[in-house]
Order: C-alpha cells, then sequence, then structure tokens
C-alpha cells in the first residue's frame, strides 16, 4: 500500500523526473473529473477516478480487465471479455478524452494524467520540469463556505433489515466531513429527510442549500460489501465522481475514510487550505455493528426505541468496555427518555453522569463524547461554564457538527444570553435546514425577545416540516399565553396528552375564570400519575394560571430535584415572571447556578 497523500507517488515514466506527490494527483484528478469535457461522461469520469484511486492506493493488481469491467462497469463475476469487449472499448474513449482534455482546457495543467495503450494503469507526471511553482498554485481560488449534503445510502443487501447498516455508512461520512474547518456539512436530520423519496437532485441541493451532493447504494451479503458513491454537483446535476468498492465486511472503516478523503480532494479546489483530519477506526466490526443498530433506535425518538438502544448498547458496553460510543449512546437515550417526560431526570442522572463521563475518558477527542458530557454539565448539573467549554471543544474538534451548535445556543439562552443563543440557533439551522426542533427553538428565542410575528413565522415552519412536533406545539401554548389568547391556548394544545400541554390548558382555564375547568386539568394529572411519571412542573404551571403561588414554588422546588429539562428556563422564561418578585424565586435560580438578573434584552 501507499504511504500518507503527502509522500511522493512514484509513477513518472521518466528516469530522474520528481514524483508526482498523492495530493496533486488526487487535486489534478478533481479538476478534471469537474472538468466540461468530462463532467458530461459519468461513466468515463468513473472509469477515470476508478483507474486513478486504486493505483495511488497501490493497488495496481486489481486493474486487470475483469476487476475493471465488474467494479466500474457493473458487469458479473461471469463476464467474458471475448463476448463483452466493454472495458477495451471504454479504455479507447478515455485515451481520446484524455488527449482532447490535454489539448484544450487542461492545457496549462500542471500534471498529466495519462493511459497508455494496452495498459490500464495511469501514469502520473508533471507536464513542467520544474513543478514547485506549479504547487504552490494547487486550487489558487478564492475560498468560501462550501456546503455538502451526504445522503442516505440506498440498501440494496438482500435483507431489507440491513437499513440501519446503510444508514450509519452515510452518518459515518458526514461525522468524518464535519471535521474540516471552513466547511458546510448538512446534518443527519436534514439529509435524510430525503430517504426514500424520488426528488431530483438539483431541488435537494437547493431544499438543502447544498453545493456538492453525495449518494451512494451499499449491498451487504455475508461477509461481502459493496458500495457505490458518487459526488453530484447540486446546480447541474452533473456527476463529478464515482467509486465502487468491493471489500470484505471488515475493511468498512477503510471505506468510509476513503470516501470522505475523496470527496475532501475534489473540495480543495475551492480551498486550497482544506484538510481531512485523520481519526482512528481501530474498531471490532462486531461492536461498531451493534452500535449502529442501537444508533438507529435513537434516531426514531420513540420512547419504546429508546429503551430497546439502552439495554442493547448495555449489552454493547459489557461485551466491549474499551468502545466509547456505546457509552455516550447509553447516556444520550437515557437523557432523551428524560427529557421527554417519559422518566425523571433524578431516575436517570447517575446513569447518565456516569455513561457521559466514561465514553469522555475513552475518547476525548470525539466532537459526540463532549457533546453528550457537556449536556450532562449543562441540563443535569447546572455546571454551565464547564458546559461552554466542552461544547467548544466539541466544535473545535468538529466546525460543521449541528448539534454541538444547538445545545451550545440553548444552554446560553437558559443564562440569558439572547444574541449568543440566537447566533448559535442560526449557524445549527444552516446546517441542517430542514430540522422542525431548531425552527421551534428559534421560535422561542423570538418568543424570549417579544418578536412575536417572528416566533409565529418560526413555529409555522417547524409544523411544516413537523406536523405533530410535540415542543412546538407547547411553545404555540406559550406563544398565545403570553398574548392572553387564553382559548387559542386551549384550542392548540386541546388534543395532547403531554402533562405540560395539560398544565398549560389548565393555566389558561384559571384565567379565563373557568376554575372548575381548570381542577378538571389537574384532576386529568393526577390520573395520569397513577399509570405513569408526570412532572411536577405540570402542575406548577396550573398553579402559577390559578394564582396559587405557594403551590407553584413547592412544585417547581420539586421539579428541579426531578431535573425537569424545562426548569432550566425559568430565569427567562416571562410565564414565570409572576413569581420573581418573592425571595423564594432567587433560591430556585440560586439551585440552578443561573443569575438572578440574567441580561435578558426584548425587542420594542
Amino acid at each position: 500500500m501507499s504511504g500518507p497523500p503527502s509522500e511522493p507517488h512514484n509513477t513518472s515514466p521518466e528516469h530522474g523526473a520528481e514524483p508526482v506527490p498523492v495530493t496533486a494527483i488526487r487535486e489534478q484528478l478533481a479538476r478534471m473529473v469537474s472538468s466540461a469535457g468530462f463532467v458530461s461522461s459519468v461513466r468515463l469520469c468513473r472509469f477515470l477516478t476508478h483507474i486513478v484511486n486504486r493505483t495511488v492506493d497501490g493497488d495496481i493488481d486489481s486493474l486487470k480487465e475483469l476487476s475493471i469491467a465488474m467494479d466500474v462497469f457493473d458487469r458479473s463475476s461471469e463476464y467474458d471479455p471475448n463476448i463483452d469487449a466493454i472495458v477495451r472499448v471504454e479504455a479507447r474513449r478515455l485515451r481520446a478524452k484524455l488527449k482532447a482534455y490535454y489539448e484544450g482546457q487542461g492545457a496549462s495543467d500542471p500534471v498529466l494524467i495519462g493511459l497508455r495503450p494496452g495498459s490500464y494503469v495511469p501514469i502520473f507526471r508533471w507536464v513542467d520540469a520544474q513543478p514547485s511553482k506549479h504547487r504552490e498554485g494547487f486550487g489558487a481560488t478564492a475560498s468560501s463556505r462550501l456546503c455538502i449534503a451526504v445522503l442516505p445510502f440506498v440498501n440494496m443487501s438482500p435483507e431489507p433489515e440491513q437499513d440501519f447498516f446503510c444508514d450509519g455508512i452515510s452518518e459515518e461520512v458526514t461525522n468524518s466531513l464535519t471535521r474540516v474547518p471552513g466547511l458546510n456539512v448538512i446534518a443527519r436530520t436534514s439529509a435524510f429527510h430525503f430517504k426514500g423519496s424520488n426528488i431530483d437532485i438539483r431541488e435537494v441541493g437547493r431544499r438543502l442549500g447544498a453545493d456538492l451532493i453525495i449518494e451512494g447504494s451499499v449491498r451487504k451479503a455475508g461477509e461481502q460489501l459493496r458500495i457505490t458513491a458518487q459526488a453530484i454537483q447540486a446546480e447541474s446535476g452533473h456527476h463529478l465522481w464515482s467509486e465502487t468498492f468491493r471489500r470484505e465486511l471488515k475493511d468498512v472503516f477503510a471505506i468510509q475514510e476513503e470516501i470522505a478523503q475523496t470527496i475532501a480532494d475534489l473540495l480543495r479546489l475551492r480551498i486550497p487550505e482544506l484538510q481531512l483530519a485523520p481519526r482512528s477506526s481501530e474498531f471490532s466490526l462486531e461492536a461498531y455493528t451493534a452500535y449502529l443498530r442501537a444508533r438507529f433506535l435513537i434516531h426514531q425518538q420513540t420512547p419504546e426505541a429508546l429503551q430497546s438502544a439502552r439495554e442493547q448498547l448495555r449489552t454493547l458496553s459489557a461485551a466491549f468496555p474499551e468502545y466509547a460510543p456505546a457509552y455516550s449512546g447509553m447516556a444520550v437515550a437515557s437523557g432523551l427518555l428524560a427529557q421527554f417526560g417519559v422518566v425523571s431526570g433524578r431516575l436517570v442522572y447517575p446513569e447518565v453522569k456516569a455513561n457521559a463521563e466514561r465514553g469522555y475518558a475513552l475518547d476525548s477527542q470525539s466532537g459526540e463524547t463532549c457533546r453528550v458530557l457537556g449536556g450532562l454539565r449543562a441540563w443535569f448539573e447546572y455546571r454551565w461554564d464547564e458546559a461552554d467549554r466542552l461544547y467548544c471543544r466539541a466544535l473545535e474538534l468538529q466546525p460543521a457538527y449541528a448539534p454541538a451548535h444547538m445545545f451550545r445556543a440553548m444552554a446560553l439562552l437558559c443564562q440569558g444570553d439572547f444574541a449568543a443563543a440566537e447566533a448559535g440557533l442560526r449557524r445549527a439551522m444552516e446546517l441542517d435546514p430542514l430540522s422542525a426542533s431548531d425552527c421551534a427553538r428559534m421560535a422561542y428565542v423570538h418568543y424570549l425577545r417579544g418578536d412575536y410575528r417572528a416566533a409565529k413565522t418560526e413555529l409555522q415552519r417547524s409544523f411544516e416540516l413537523d406536523r405533530d412536533y410535540s415542543e412546538a406545539r407547547f411553545y404555540s401554548g406559550l406563544l398565545e399565553f403570553q398574548q392572553q389568547h387564553y382559548d387559542a391556548v386551549i384550542q392548540v394544545l386541546s388534543t395532547s396528552t403531554s402533562p405540560l400541554d395539560i398544565g398549560l390548558i389548565a393555566a389558561a382555564h384559571a384565567r379565563e375564570g373557568r376554575a372548575s375547568q381548570a381542577e378538571e386539568c389537574i384532576a386529568r394529572l393526577h390520573q395520569l400519575a397513577a399509570r405513569l411519571y408526570v412532572t411536577p412542573l405540570a402542575e406548577g404551571f396550573a398553579a402559577i394560571g390559578m394564582g396559587d403561588f405557594d403551590l407553584a414554588f413547592l412544585r417547581l422546588d420539586e421539579a428541579i430535584s426531578d431535573k425537569t429539562n424545562f426548569t432550566n428556563l425559568i430565569a427567562v422564561e416571562p410565564f414565570f415572571h409572576p413569581l420573581r418578585i418573592d425571595r423564594r424565586f432567587a433560591k430556585l435560580l440560586k439551585r440552578l447556578n443561573l443569575p438572578s438578573a440574567p441580561n435578558v434584552v426584548k425587542r420594542p
């Protein structure tokens, strides 16, 4: 195999000629496949990319007619070159295309990529005898923030339940690219919005704001793996690169990194300083596959799926006690159960703490482990400064990691830093433009600042993305309540079974003077509490609406003890303003380590 990409690749046909480094070869390849002459020929782009990549990877032995027919032209292992001459025919076409390129658009290019008659192994040499001046000018275009989206790879496996594995490959390529400074990488939530759809790639690019789209397919049969990936220019729909990988299953980590590296090489023409930071992939395949199964369940975000994911990850961590993602995954699953009100945060806190800290201890160079530990420090322990350092560290490691931007923004919001929170959420939305949750949280920021019109607009966007999104529904209720549209609160939340929504309905009834209906809502909360967990904050909402502040403080105190997520926002949430003049409110803020007078700035 060849050395690192920075090492020279000794493929020059002339003795004494200076070898061409792999980085220069890949840059030249990217330049060629994005040129007008090649971009219209997907088949020749795929052929050229394949033979160049195999050569620079030191895998020249695979460049035989049968292998090329299978890997590039999708022929079966029964391929007979005496009957089907596609490889030889396309090789002649490729030689003619290369000749035309260097006589035209590529006349001043620094590196020549050629293909001799009778051979499928390309040659590389400097066009100029003194190539150093060319090396300084590689990709010498103005730097700009490009945007790339990795769509979910299509499952072509015999077993349809292999979706989790295909999704995992897409996510890992995405995660690798988030480590590249200066690059926008569309988050999973938005990219997976198009899973199973048949939408024109140009429309996908427009809706995501992406310049480059990566798509592909996976076929897993036993221990054999076939992954096809391709890069498409979003605006034109032209294919810039395509490659098929036929490997053993154990090579999946190398394939993921190779795809990410090839994409980075394509982008370097626009961002010359772009570098893909290496990440260790020395994982057990068994552990990795089990983790993908559990993560697939976590993304479903139903109580049943989260419980199942947590159990699977417990089994995984017992079998592979040094596998960091298992611990961070358990912390995430338990944290979401608490966030959704399925269980008490106090109940899962010891497990979340142990797993978040263990995951970070095993791999502190992962944006995910930093973000998960930051979530523990902020939302469970109220150690806001330490949480912020962890979020910032996550973004140093993975600048385009949307969840870290979002979680940091919400933590800053709890502390009353509205400007920083809004900036962070806007960055998160840039990376995750089709996220209903990000739209809802931006709406909440507008609501806190008193800009109710902007809040309503963002809530409408959230519902367009997910018409049943519970967080957006709750914020809609709060928005109507603050405008004293109490009947609208009831209408918005009437079909909900969420305890907080029921508490808010009770408050609205009370404000309209309908005490009996408010009491009915409280009775309903007590009935729910007899069979499932109900946060005390729900009755606290009702008590505030009814003007029973003693009960409100009691329930708020209990909710903080239960580590109810929303209590972290009491310093800024206007629903709690009637309690502010009471000295007990300052004690609640102190428990949460929040400022007694946050720097809240409302728009006129």
